[in-house]
Formats: C-alpha cells, structure tokens, sequence
C-alpha cells in the first residue's frame, strides 16, 4: 500500500515539472516544441518489408528551417532499451509519452550524443527534467530511427531529477 501511495505522488506531481520551461531554437525565438509538435503532419501508410503501418512524416515550413540547425531543447528522459544505448527526449512525462500514453511521435526526439556526453546520459532515469543541445535531422524515410533526431548532442544542464 505505501508503494501505490508513493507512485500515486509521483504521477501528480511529475507532469507539472518544468512546464514553464520549454527551451528556445537558437537562431529565433519561436518556441521549439511548439513548432515540433504543431508543424507536422503524420500520416500512416502500410509498409511489406516491416508488415506494420508506419508514419510518413509531412514537415511544415518552420520544421524544414530548423533542419540542420542548433537547437536548445529541455524536455523528461524516456527509455527506449534496457541498455540505455537508445536516449530519447520527451515533451511527456512516462505516463503521457508516445509509447504509454497516446501522445503522438512528434512528442519524442532521439538524441545521439558526442563521444564526450554519453557518460552523462547513462545516468539519466526515467523522467528525469534535463536541457540538450544539438543538429536537428529531420526523418521522413529511416524506420531504424524517430522522424526527430538530434546529432552531436551536448548536456546542457539537469533541471529536476
């Protein structure tokens, strides 16, 4: 009973960290989630090599400006394997994300870190509240991976654990 009631607290009281604190392209200042989360369209389309529907991302004009770029995006840690070797960022908390709660792919980007950061993202925990910097790829094509990538990625900072 005291494990519900603990995990009970931490799903009210998750959601509400950081909201306030979504993170800014660097080369403007429109909002950087929100123009990940609103400037695409995401249409399902069957696929015979992975016998599965598969998202065929549309990227809207500002998403097709910001390809390439350097962004500064804060947002909760999700795992995607047991190794830690796949890093995702959410918009969502666990509870919300893409995978467990219904949000859609947009919500999620998939970092590759330098050679140099990776030690750090080890050590994140599932929705952990953390800041990155790094080249946002856009990904209409490669099913091995998200339509959001971001390379070269560095830790900025850990803004709530």
């Amino acid at each position: 009973m005291k494990i519900i009631n603990i995990i009970l607290l931490s799903l009210l009281l998750v959601p509400n960290v950081g909201w306030g604190q979504r993170s800014q392209i660097n080369f403007g200042s429109d909002d950087v989630w929100e123009t990940l989360l609103k400037d695409i369209k995401i249409k399902y389309a069957y696929s015979i090599k992975y016998n599965s529907m598969l998202p065929k991302p549309k990227f809207g004009d500002k998403l097709k400006a910001m390809d390439g770029k350097l962004i500064t995006i804060a947002g909760y840690s999700l795992p995607a394997d047991i190794t830690n070797n796949v890093l995702l960022i959410s918009y969502n908390p666990m509870n919300m994300c893409f995978f467990c709660g219904g949000s859609g792919i947009e919500s999620l980007v998939q970092l590759i870190p330098k050679p140099a950061d990776k030690a750090r993202f080890k050590r994140l925990k599932t929705d952990n509240y953390f800041e990155v910097k790094g080249r946002l790829k856009l990904n209409a094509n490669d099913y091995e991976h998200l339509v959001y990538i971001l390379e070269d990625v560095e830790f900025v900072r850990m803004i709530r654990y």
